[in-house]
C-alpha cells in the first residue's frame, strides 16, 4: 500500500466494503472504537492511547483528530521523552502521528496518538464529512456506533 489514498483504498475494499460496510459505518466504527484502549508497543509496535479517557464512550476521537495539530514520529524521536511523552514513541521501524511537536511543551494537553489509518479519516474528503458530523453530534455518533457495531459482530467478528 503506497501513499495515504493507496491506504483508503485498502482500509475501503480490502477491508470493510467486502464485509459490507459503508464509509459511515467505517467512520463510525473507527471513531466509536478508538475511543477505548490504547495501542502496546510490544504487541502492535505501535504506543499510547487515542484519547485523554479511554475507558469512556465519546465523540473525543472525532473531535481532537480534527482540532488538534498532529506531528508524525518514530521511535528516534527522543525529544517526546524530554515532553514526558516517552510512551508515544513507537517501536522501531514504525511510524505514527502524536499531539505534540518538538521544542514544544504542553502539560495540560494530554498524551496521544493517532495512526495513518486514523489520519485518512481527516484526509479524505468523503472520510472527513462523517468526521466532522460525529465530532459535532455525540449521540449521533453512539447511534450510529452501535448499528455499526451490532453489524459487525452479527457478521461473525468474535468480541
Amino acid at each position: 500500500v503506497f501513499g495515504w489514498q493507496g491506504l483508503c483504498s485498502h482500509v475501503r475494499n480490502e477491508v470493510f466494503y467486502r464485509m459490507g460496510f459503508n464509509d459511515a459505518e467505517i467512520v463510525a466504527l473507527l471513531c466509536g472504537g478508538h475511543v477505548y484502549g490504547r495501542c502496546h508497543p510490544t504487541f502492535s509496535g505501535y504506543a499510547g492511547p487515542w484519547v485523554e479517557h479511554p475507558t469512556q464512550f465519546s465523540n473525543e476521537y472525532a473531535t481532537d483528530m480534527i482540532e488538534d495539530e498532529w506531528t508524525l514520529v518514530g521511535h528516534g524521536d527522543t525529544w517526546l521523552d524530554e515532553q514526558g511523552a516517552a510512551e508515544l514513541r513507537p517501536a522501531p521501524g514504525n511510524r505514527q502521528f502524536v499531539n505534540k511537536k518538538p521544542g514544544v511543551v504542553d502539560d495540560d494537553e494530554p498524551n496521544q496518538m493517532m495512526l495513518l489509518s486514523d489520519m485518512i479519516l481527516a484526509w479524505d474528503p468523503t472520510f472527513r464529512t462523517y468526521l466532522e458530523t460525529y465530532a459535532a453530534d455525540e449521540e449521533r455518533l453512539k447511534q450510529d456506533f452501535g448499528r455499526a457495531f451490532q453489524k459487525l459482530t452479527e457478521l461473525g467478528c468474535g468480541f
